[in-house]
């Protein structure tokens, strides 16, 4: 009888650990995942400039020179080159110096979006408007550096206010901030942009109805497979504990379907936490 009692003793410590063993990779993958997230993940490229460029500037080819960029405006949009940046948040600078700016032309970068054309919401394409370097929501046919992988609004953090004059002469108050967007070069086909969408997104969408950014589905996608197996070991390990314990001892029979009951209890815990997290991200 001690020894069966002892082997069920065993088998609640072993899928304990289990449990605190999963818990634990979750979350270190969520904290891992938090910072690359919110860093710029591109490949910059060096290129000459004429005039200062501020970065998260949206940048064109100069016709001067194929090594030289401008700030872009809807006037030279289409030959929109990609997004100025610092040359320490790429995680590949090419040719980088202090004489030039370093541009982002694929990946991820922040980029100095405005209000002009109203709020920018995630999956939202983002063009060139009629302020250099500054880009804004899309509309059908413009030239977009990319898609939105953050909000931007008047009531967003960083927005500043800024009073502009149209062609007309009337003036008008704008907000400018960052927005991360995911860089890629094009013209708007479409109002929403939502042809931009990279597969993941789409999955997302056919099945929320709403369009998720990247970061969020494949830290749900991850937390959903950490889940699974801490579950599988979990189950696995109940299972045939009981087993063993039962074959040796049938007397402790009762003990360890107790054992079995607290470990799958466990089990659906951590299920429902998990599926809590990946609605919370996907929502």
């Amino acid at each position: 009888m001690r020894s069966s009692r002892t082997t069920v003793a065993v088998t609640k410590l072993a899928c304990l650990r289990w449990l605190l063993l999963g818990i634990a990779i979750s979350v270190c993958v969520a904290l891992s995942l938090t910072p690359v997230s919110a860093a710029s993940a591109n490949i910059s490229h060096a290129y000459h400039s004429h005039s200062a460029i501020p970065n998260g500037s949206i940048v064109s080819l100069d016709r001067q020179g194929s090594d030289y960029v401008e700030l872009t405006n809807v006037t030279n949009g289409g030959r929109i080159q990609g997004v100025a940046t610092a040359s320490q948040d790429s995680l590949l600078a090419v040719d980088a110096s202090s004489t030039t700016v370093q541009v982002a032309t694929s990946g991820t970068a922040l980029v100095l979006v405005s209000t002009v054309n109203g709020d920018i919401h995630v999956g939202d394409q983002v063009a060139a408007s009629p302020f250099n370097g500054v880009g804004m929501r899309s509309e059908p046919g413009a030239h977009v550096i990319g898609l939105a992988q953050t909000n931007f609004s008047a009531s967003s953090a960083e927005a500043t206010v800024q009073t502009v004059t149209d062609k007309a002469g009337n003036r008008q108050q704008i907000h400018i901030g960052f927005s991360r967007v995911s860089i890629v070069i094009g013209v708007d086909a479409t109002a929403g942009g939502s042809q931009q969408l990279n597969a993941l997104q789409r999955l997302v969408k056919s099945v929320t109805g709403r369009t998720v950014s990247t970061a969020r589905v494949v830290l749900s996608l991850l937390i959903a497979a950490v889940t699974i197996l801490t579950l599988a070991a979990l189950i696995y390990g109940a299972i045939y504990g009981s087993i063993i314990s039962i074959g040796r001892n049938p007397l402790a029979k009762h003990a360890t379907l107790g054992a079995l009951r607290n470990v799958l209890a466990m089990a659906l815990l951590t299920a429902l936490i998990a599926g809590a997290l990946i609605v919370f991200l996907l929502a």
